[in-house]
């Protein structure tokens, strides 16, 4: 009985060894994507995309296209796996800290990420990779503490009693009040 373990054990590490060396072998993402010319495409229509989305275009009125072109295509070609490119500003967590994104534009951003792609001709598989990357670090980028339906409208009272303004909390109000002034001023 322990041999045929052992046997199932070795084979099993076998196995895991050879699908290693497979992998590999392949290709990073980056290169099937199209390497450095296809994601800096990429990047200049997440901008373009970005930059006509109501949800998030407010947050990149100010910014310079060409550094933010820059610092995303870094972090898009390291996180794909380029190895000829590295990324050497703030991780996602600290460069994203006190922004105060809501889920809302997270996701907002990953659409615009994947219709750049996707307009770009990456396929399905690719895209897929693309966007499990994304979410790999939304925990370190959305503000868990921002609720989208007061991003909607801060002004409008809503009939849910979590909302009701008899119910709120002047602290409620603050921060309802505060994610408004965030989400428009950009000044988070």
């Amino acid at each position: 009985m322990k041999t045929k373990r052992y046997i199932t054990f070795l084979i099993t590490i076998a196995l895991t060894l050879s699908s290693s060396l497979a992998l590999s072998s392949e290709k990073s993402l980056y290169d099937r994507i199209g390497g450095e010319k296809k994601a800096k495409e990429i990047v200049s229509d997440i901008w373009n995309n970005h930059s006509k989305n109501p949800i998030v275009k407010d947050r990149f009125a100010k910014s310079s296209p060409e550094y933010v072109k820059k610092r995303v295509f870094e972090i898009f070609a390291a996180a794909t796996g380029a190895t000829d490119v590295s990324y050497d500003g703030l991780d996602m967590k600290v460069a994203h800290t006190g922004m105060n994104i809501s889920e809302m534009e997270f996701n907002a951003v990953v659409d615009d990420v994947l219709a750049a792609c996707a307009s770009n001709g990456v396929a399905q598989q690719e895209m897929n990779e693309v966007l499990a990357i994304l979410w790999s670090v939304r925990k370190d980028i959305v503000n868990s503490n921002i609720l989208t339906d007061n991003l909607v409208s801060s002004e409008a009272p809503s009939s849910s009693p979590s909302h009701n303004k008899e119910a709120s909390s002047s602290s409620e109000k603050k921060v309802e009040r505060d994610a408004h002034y965030c989400l428009t001023s950009l000044e988070c």
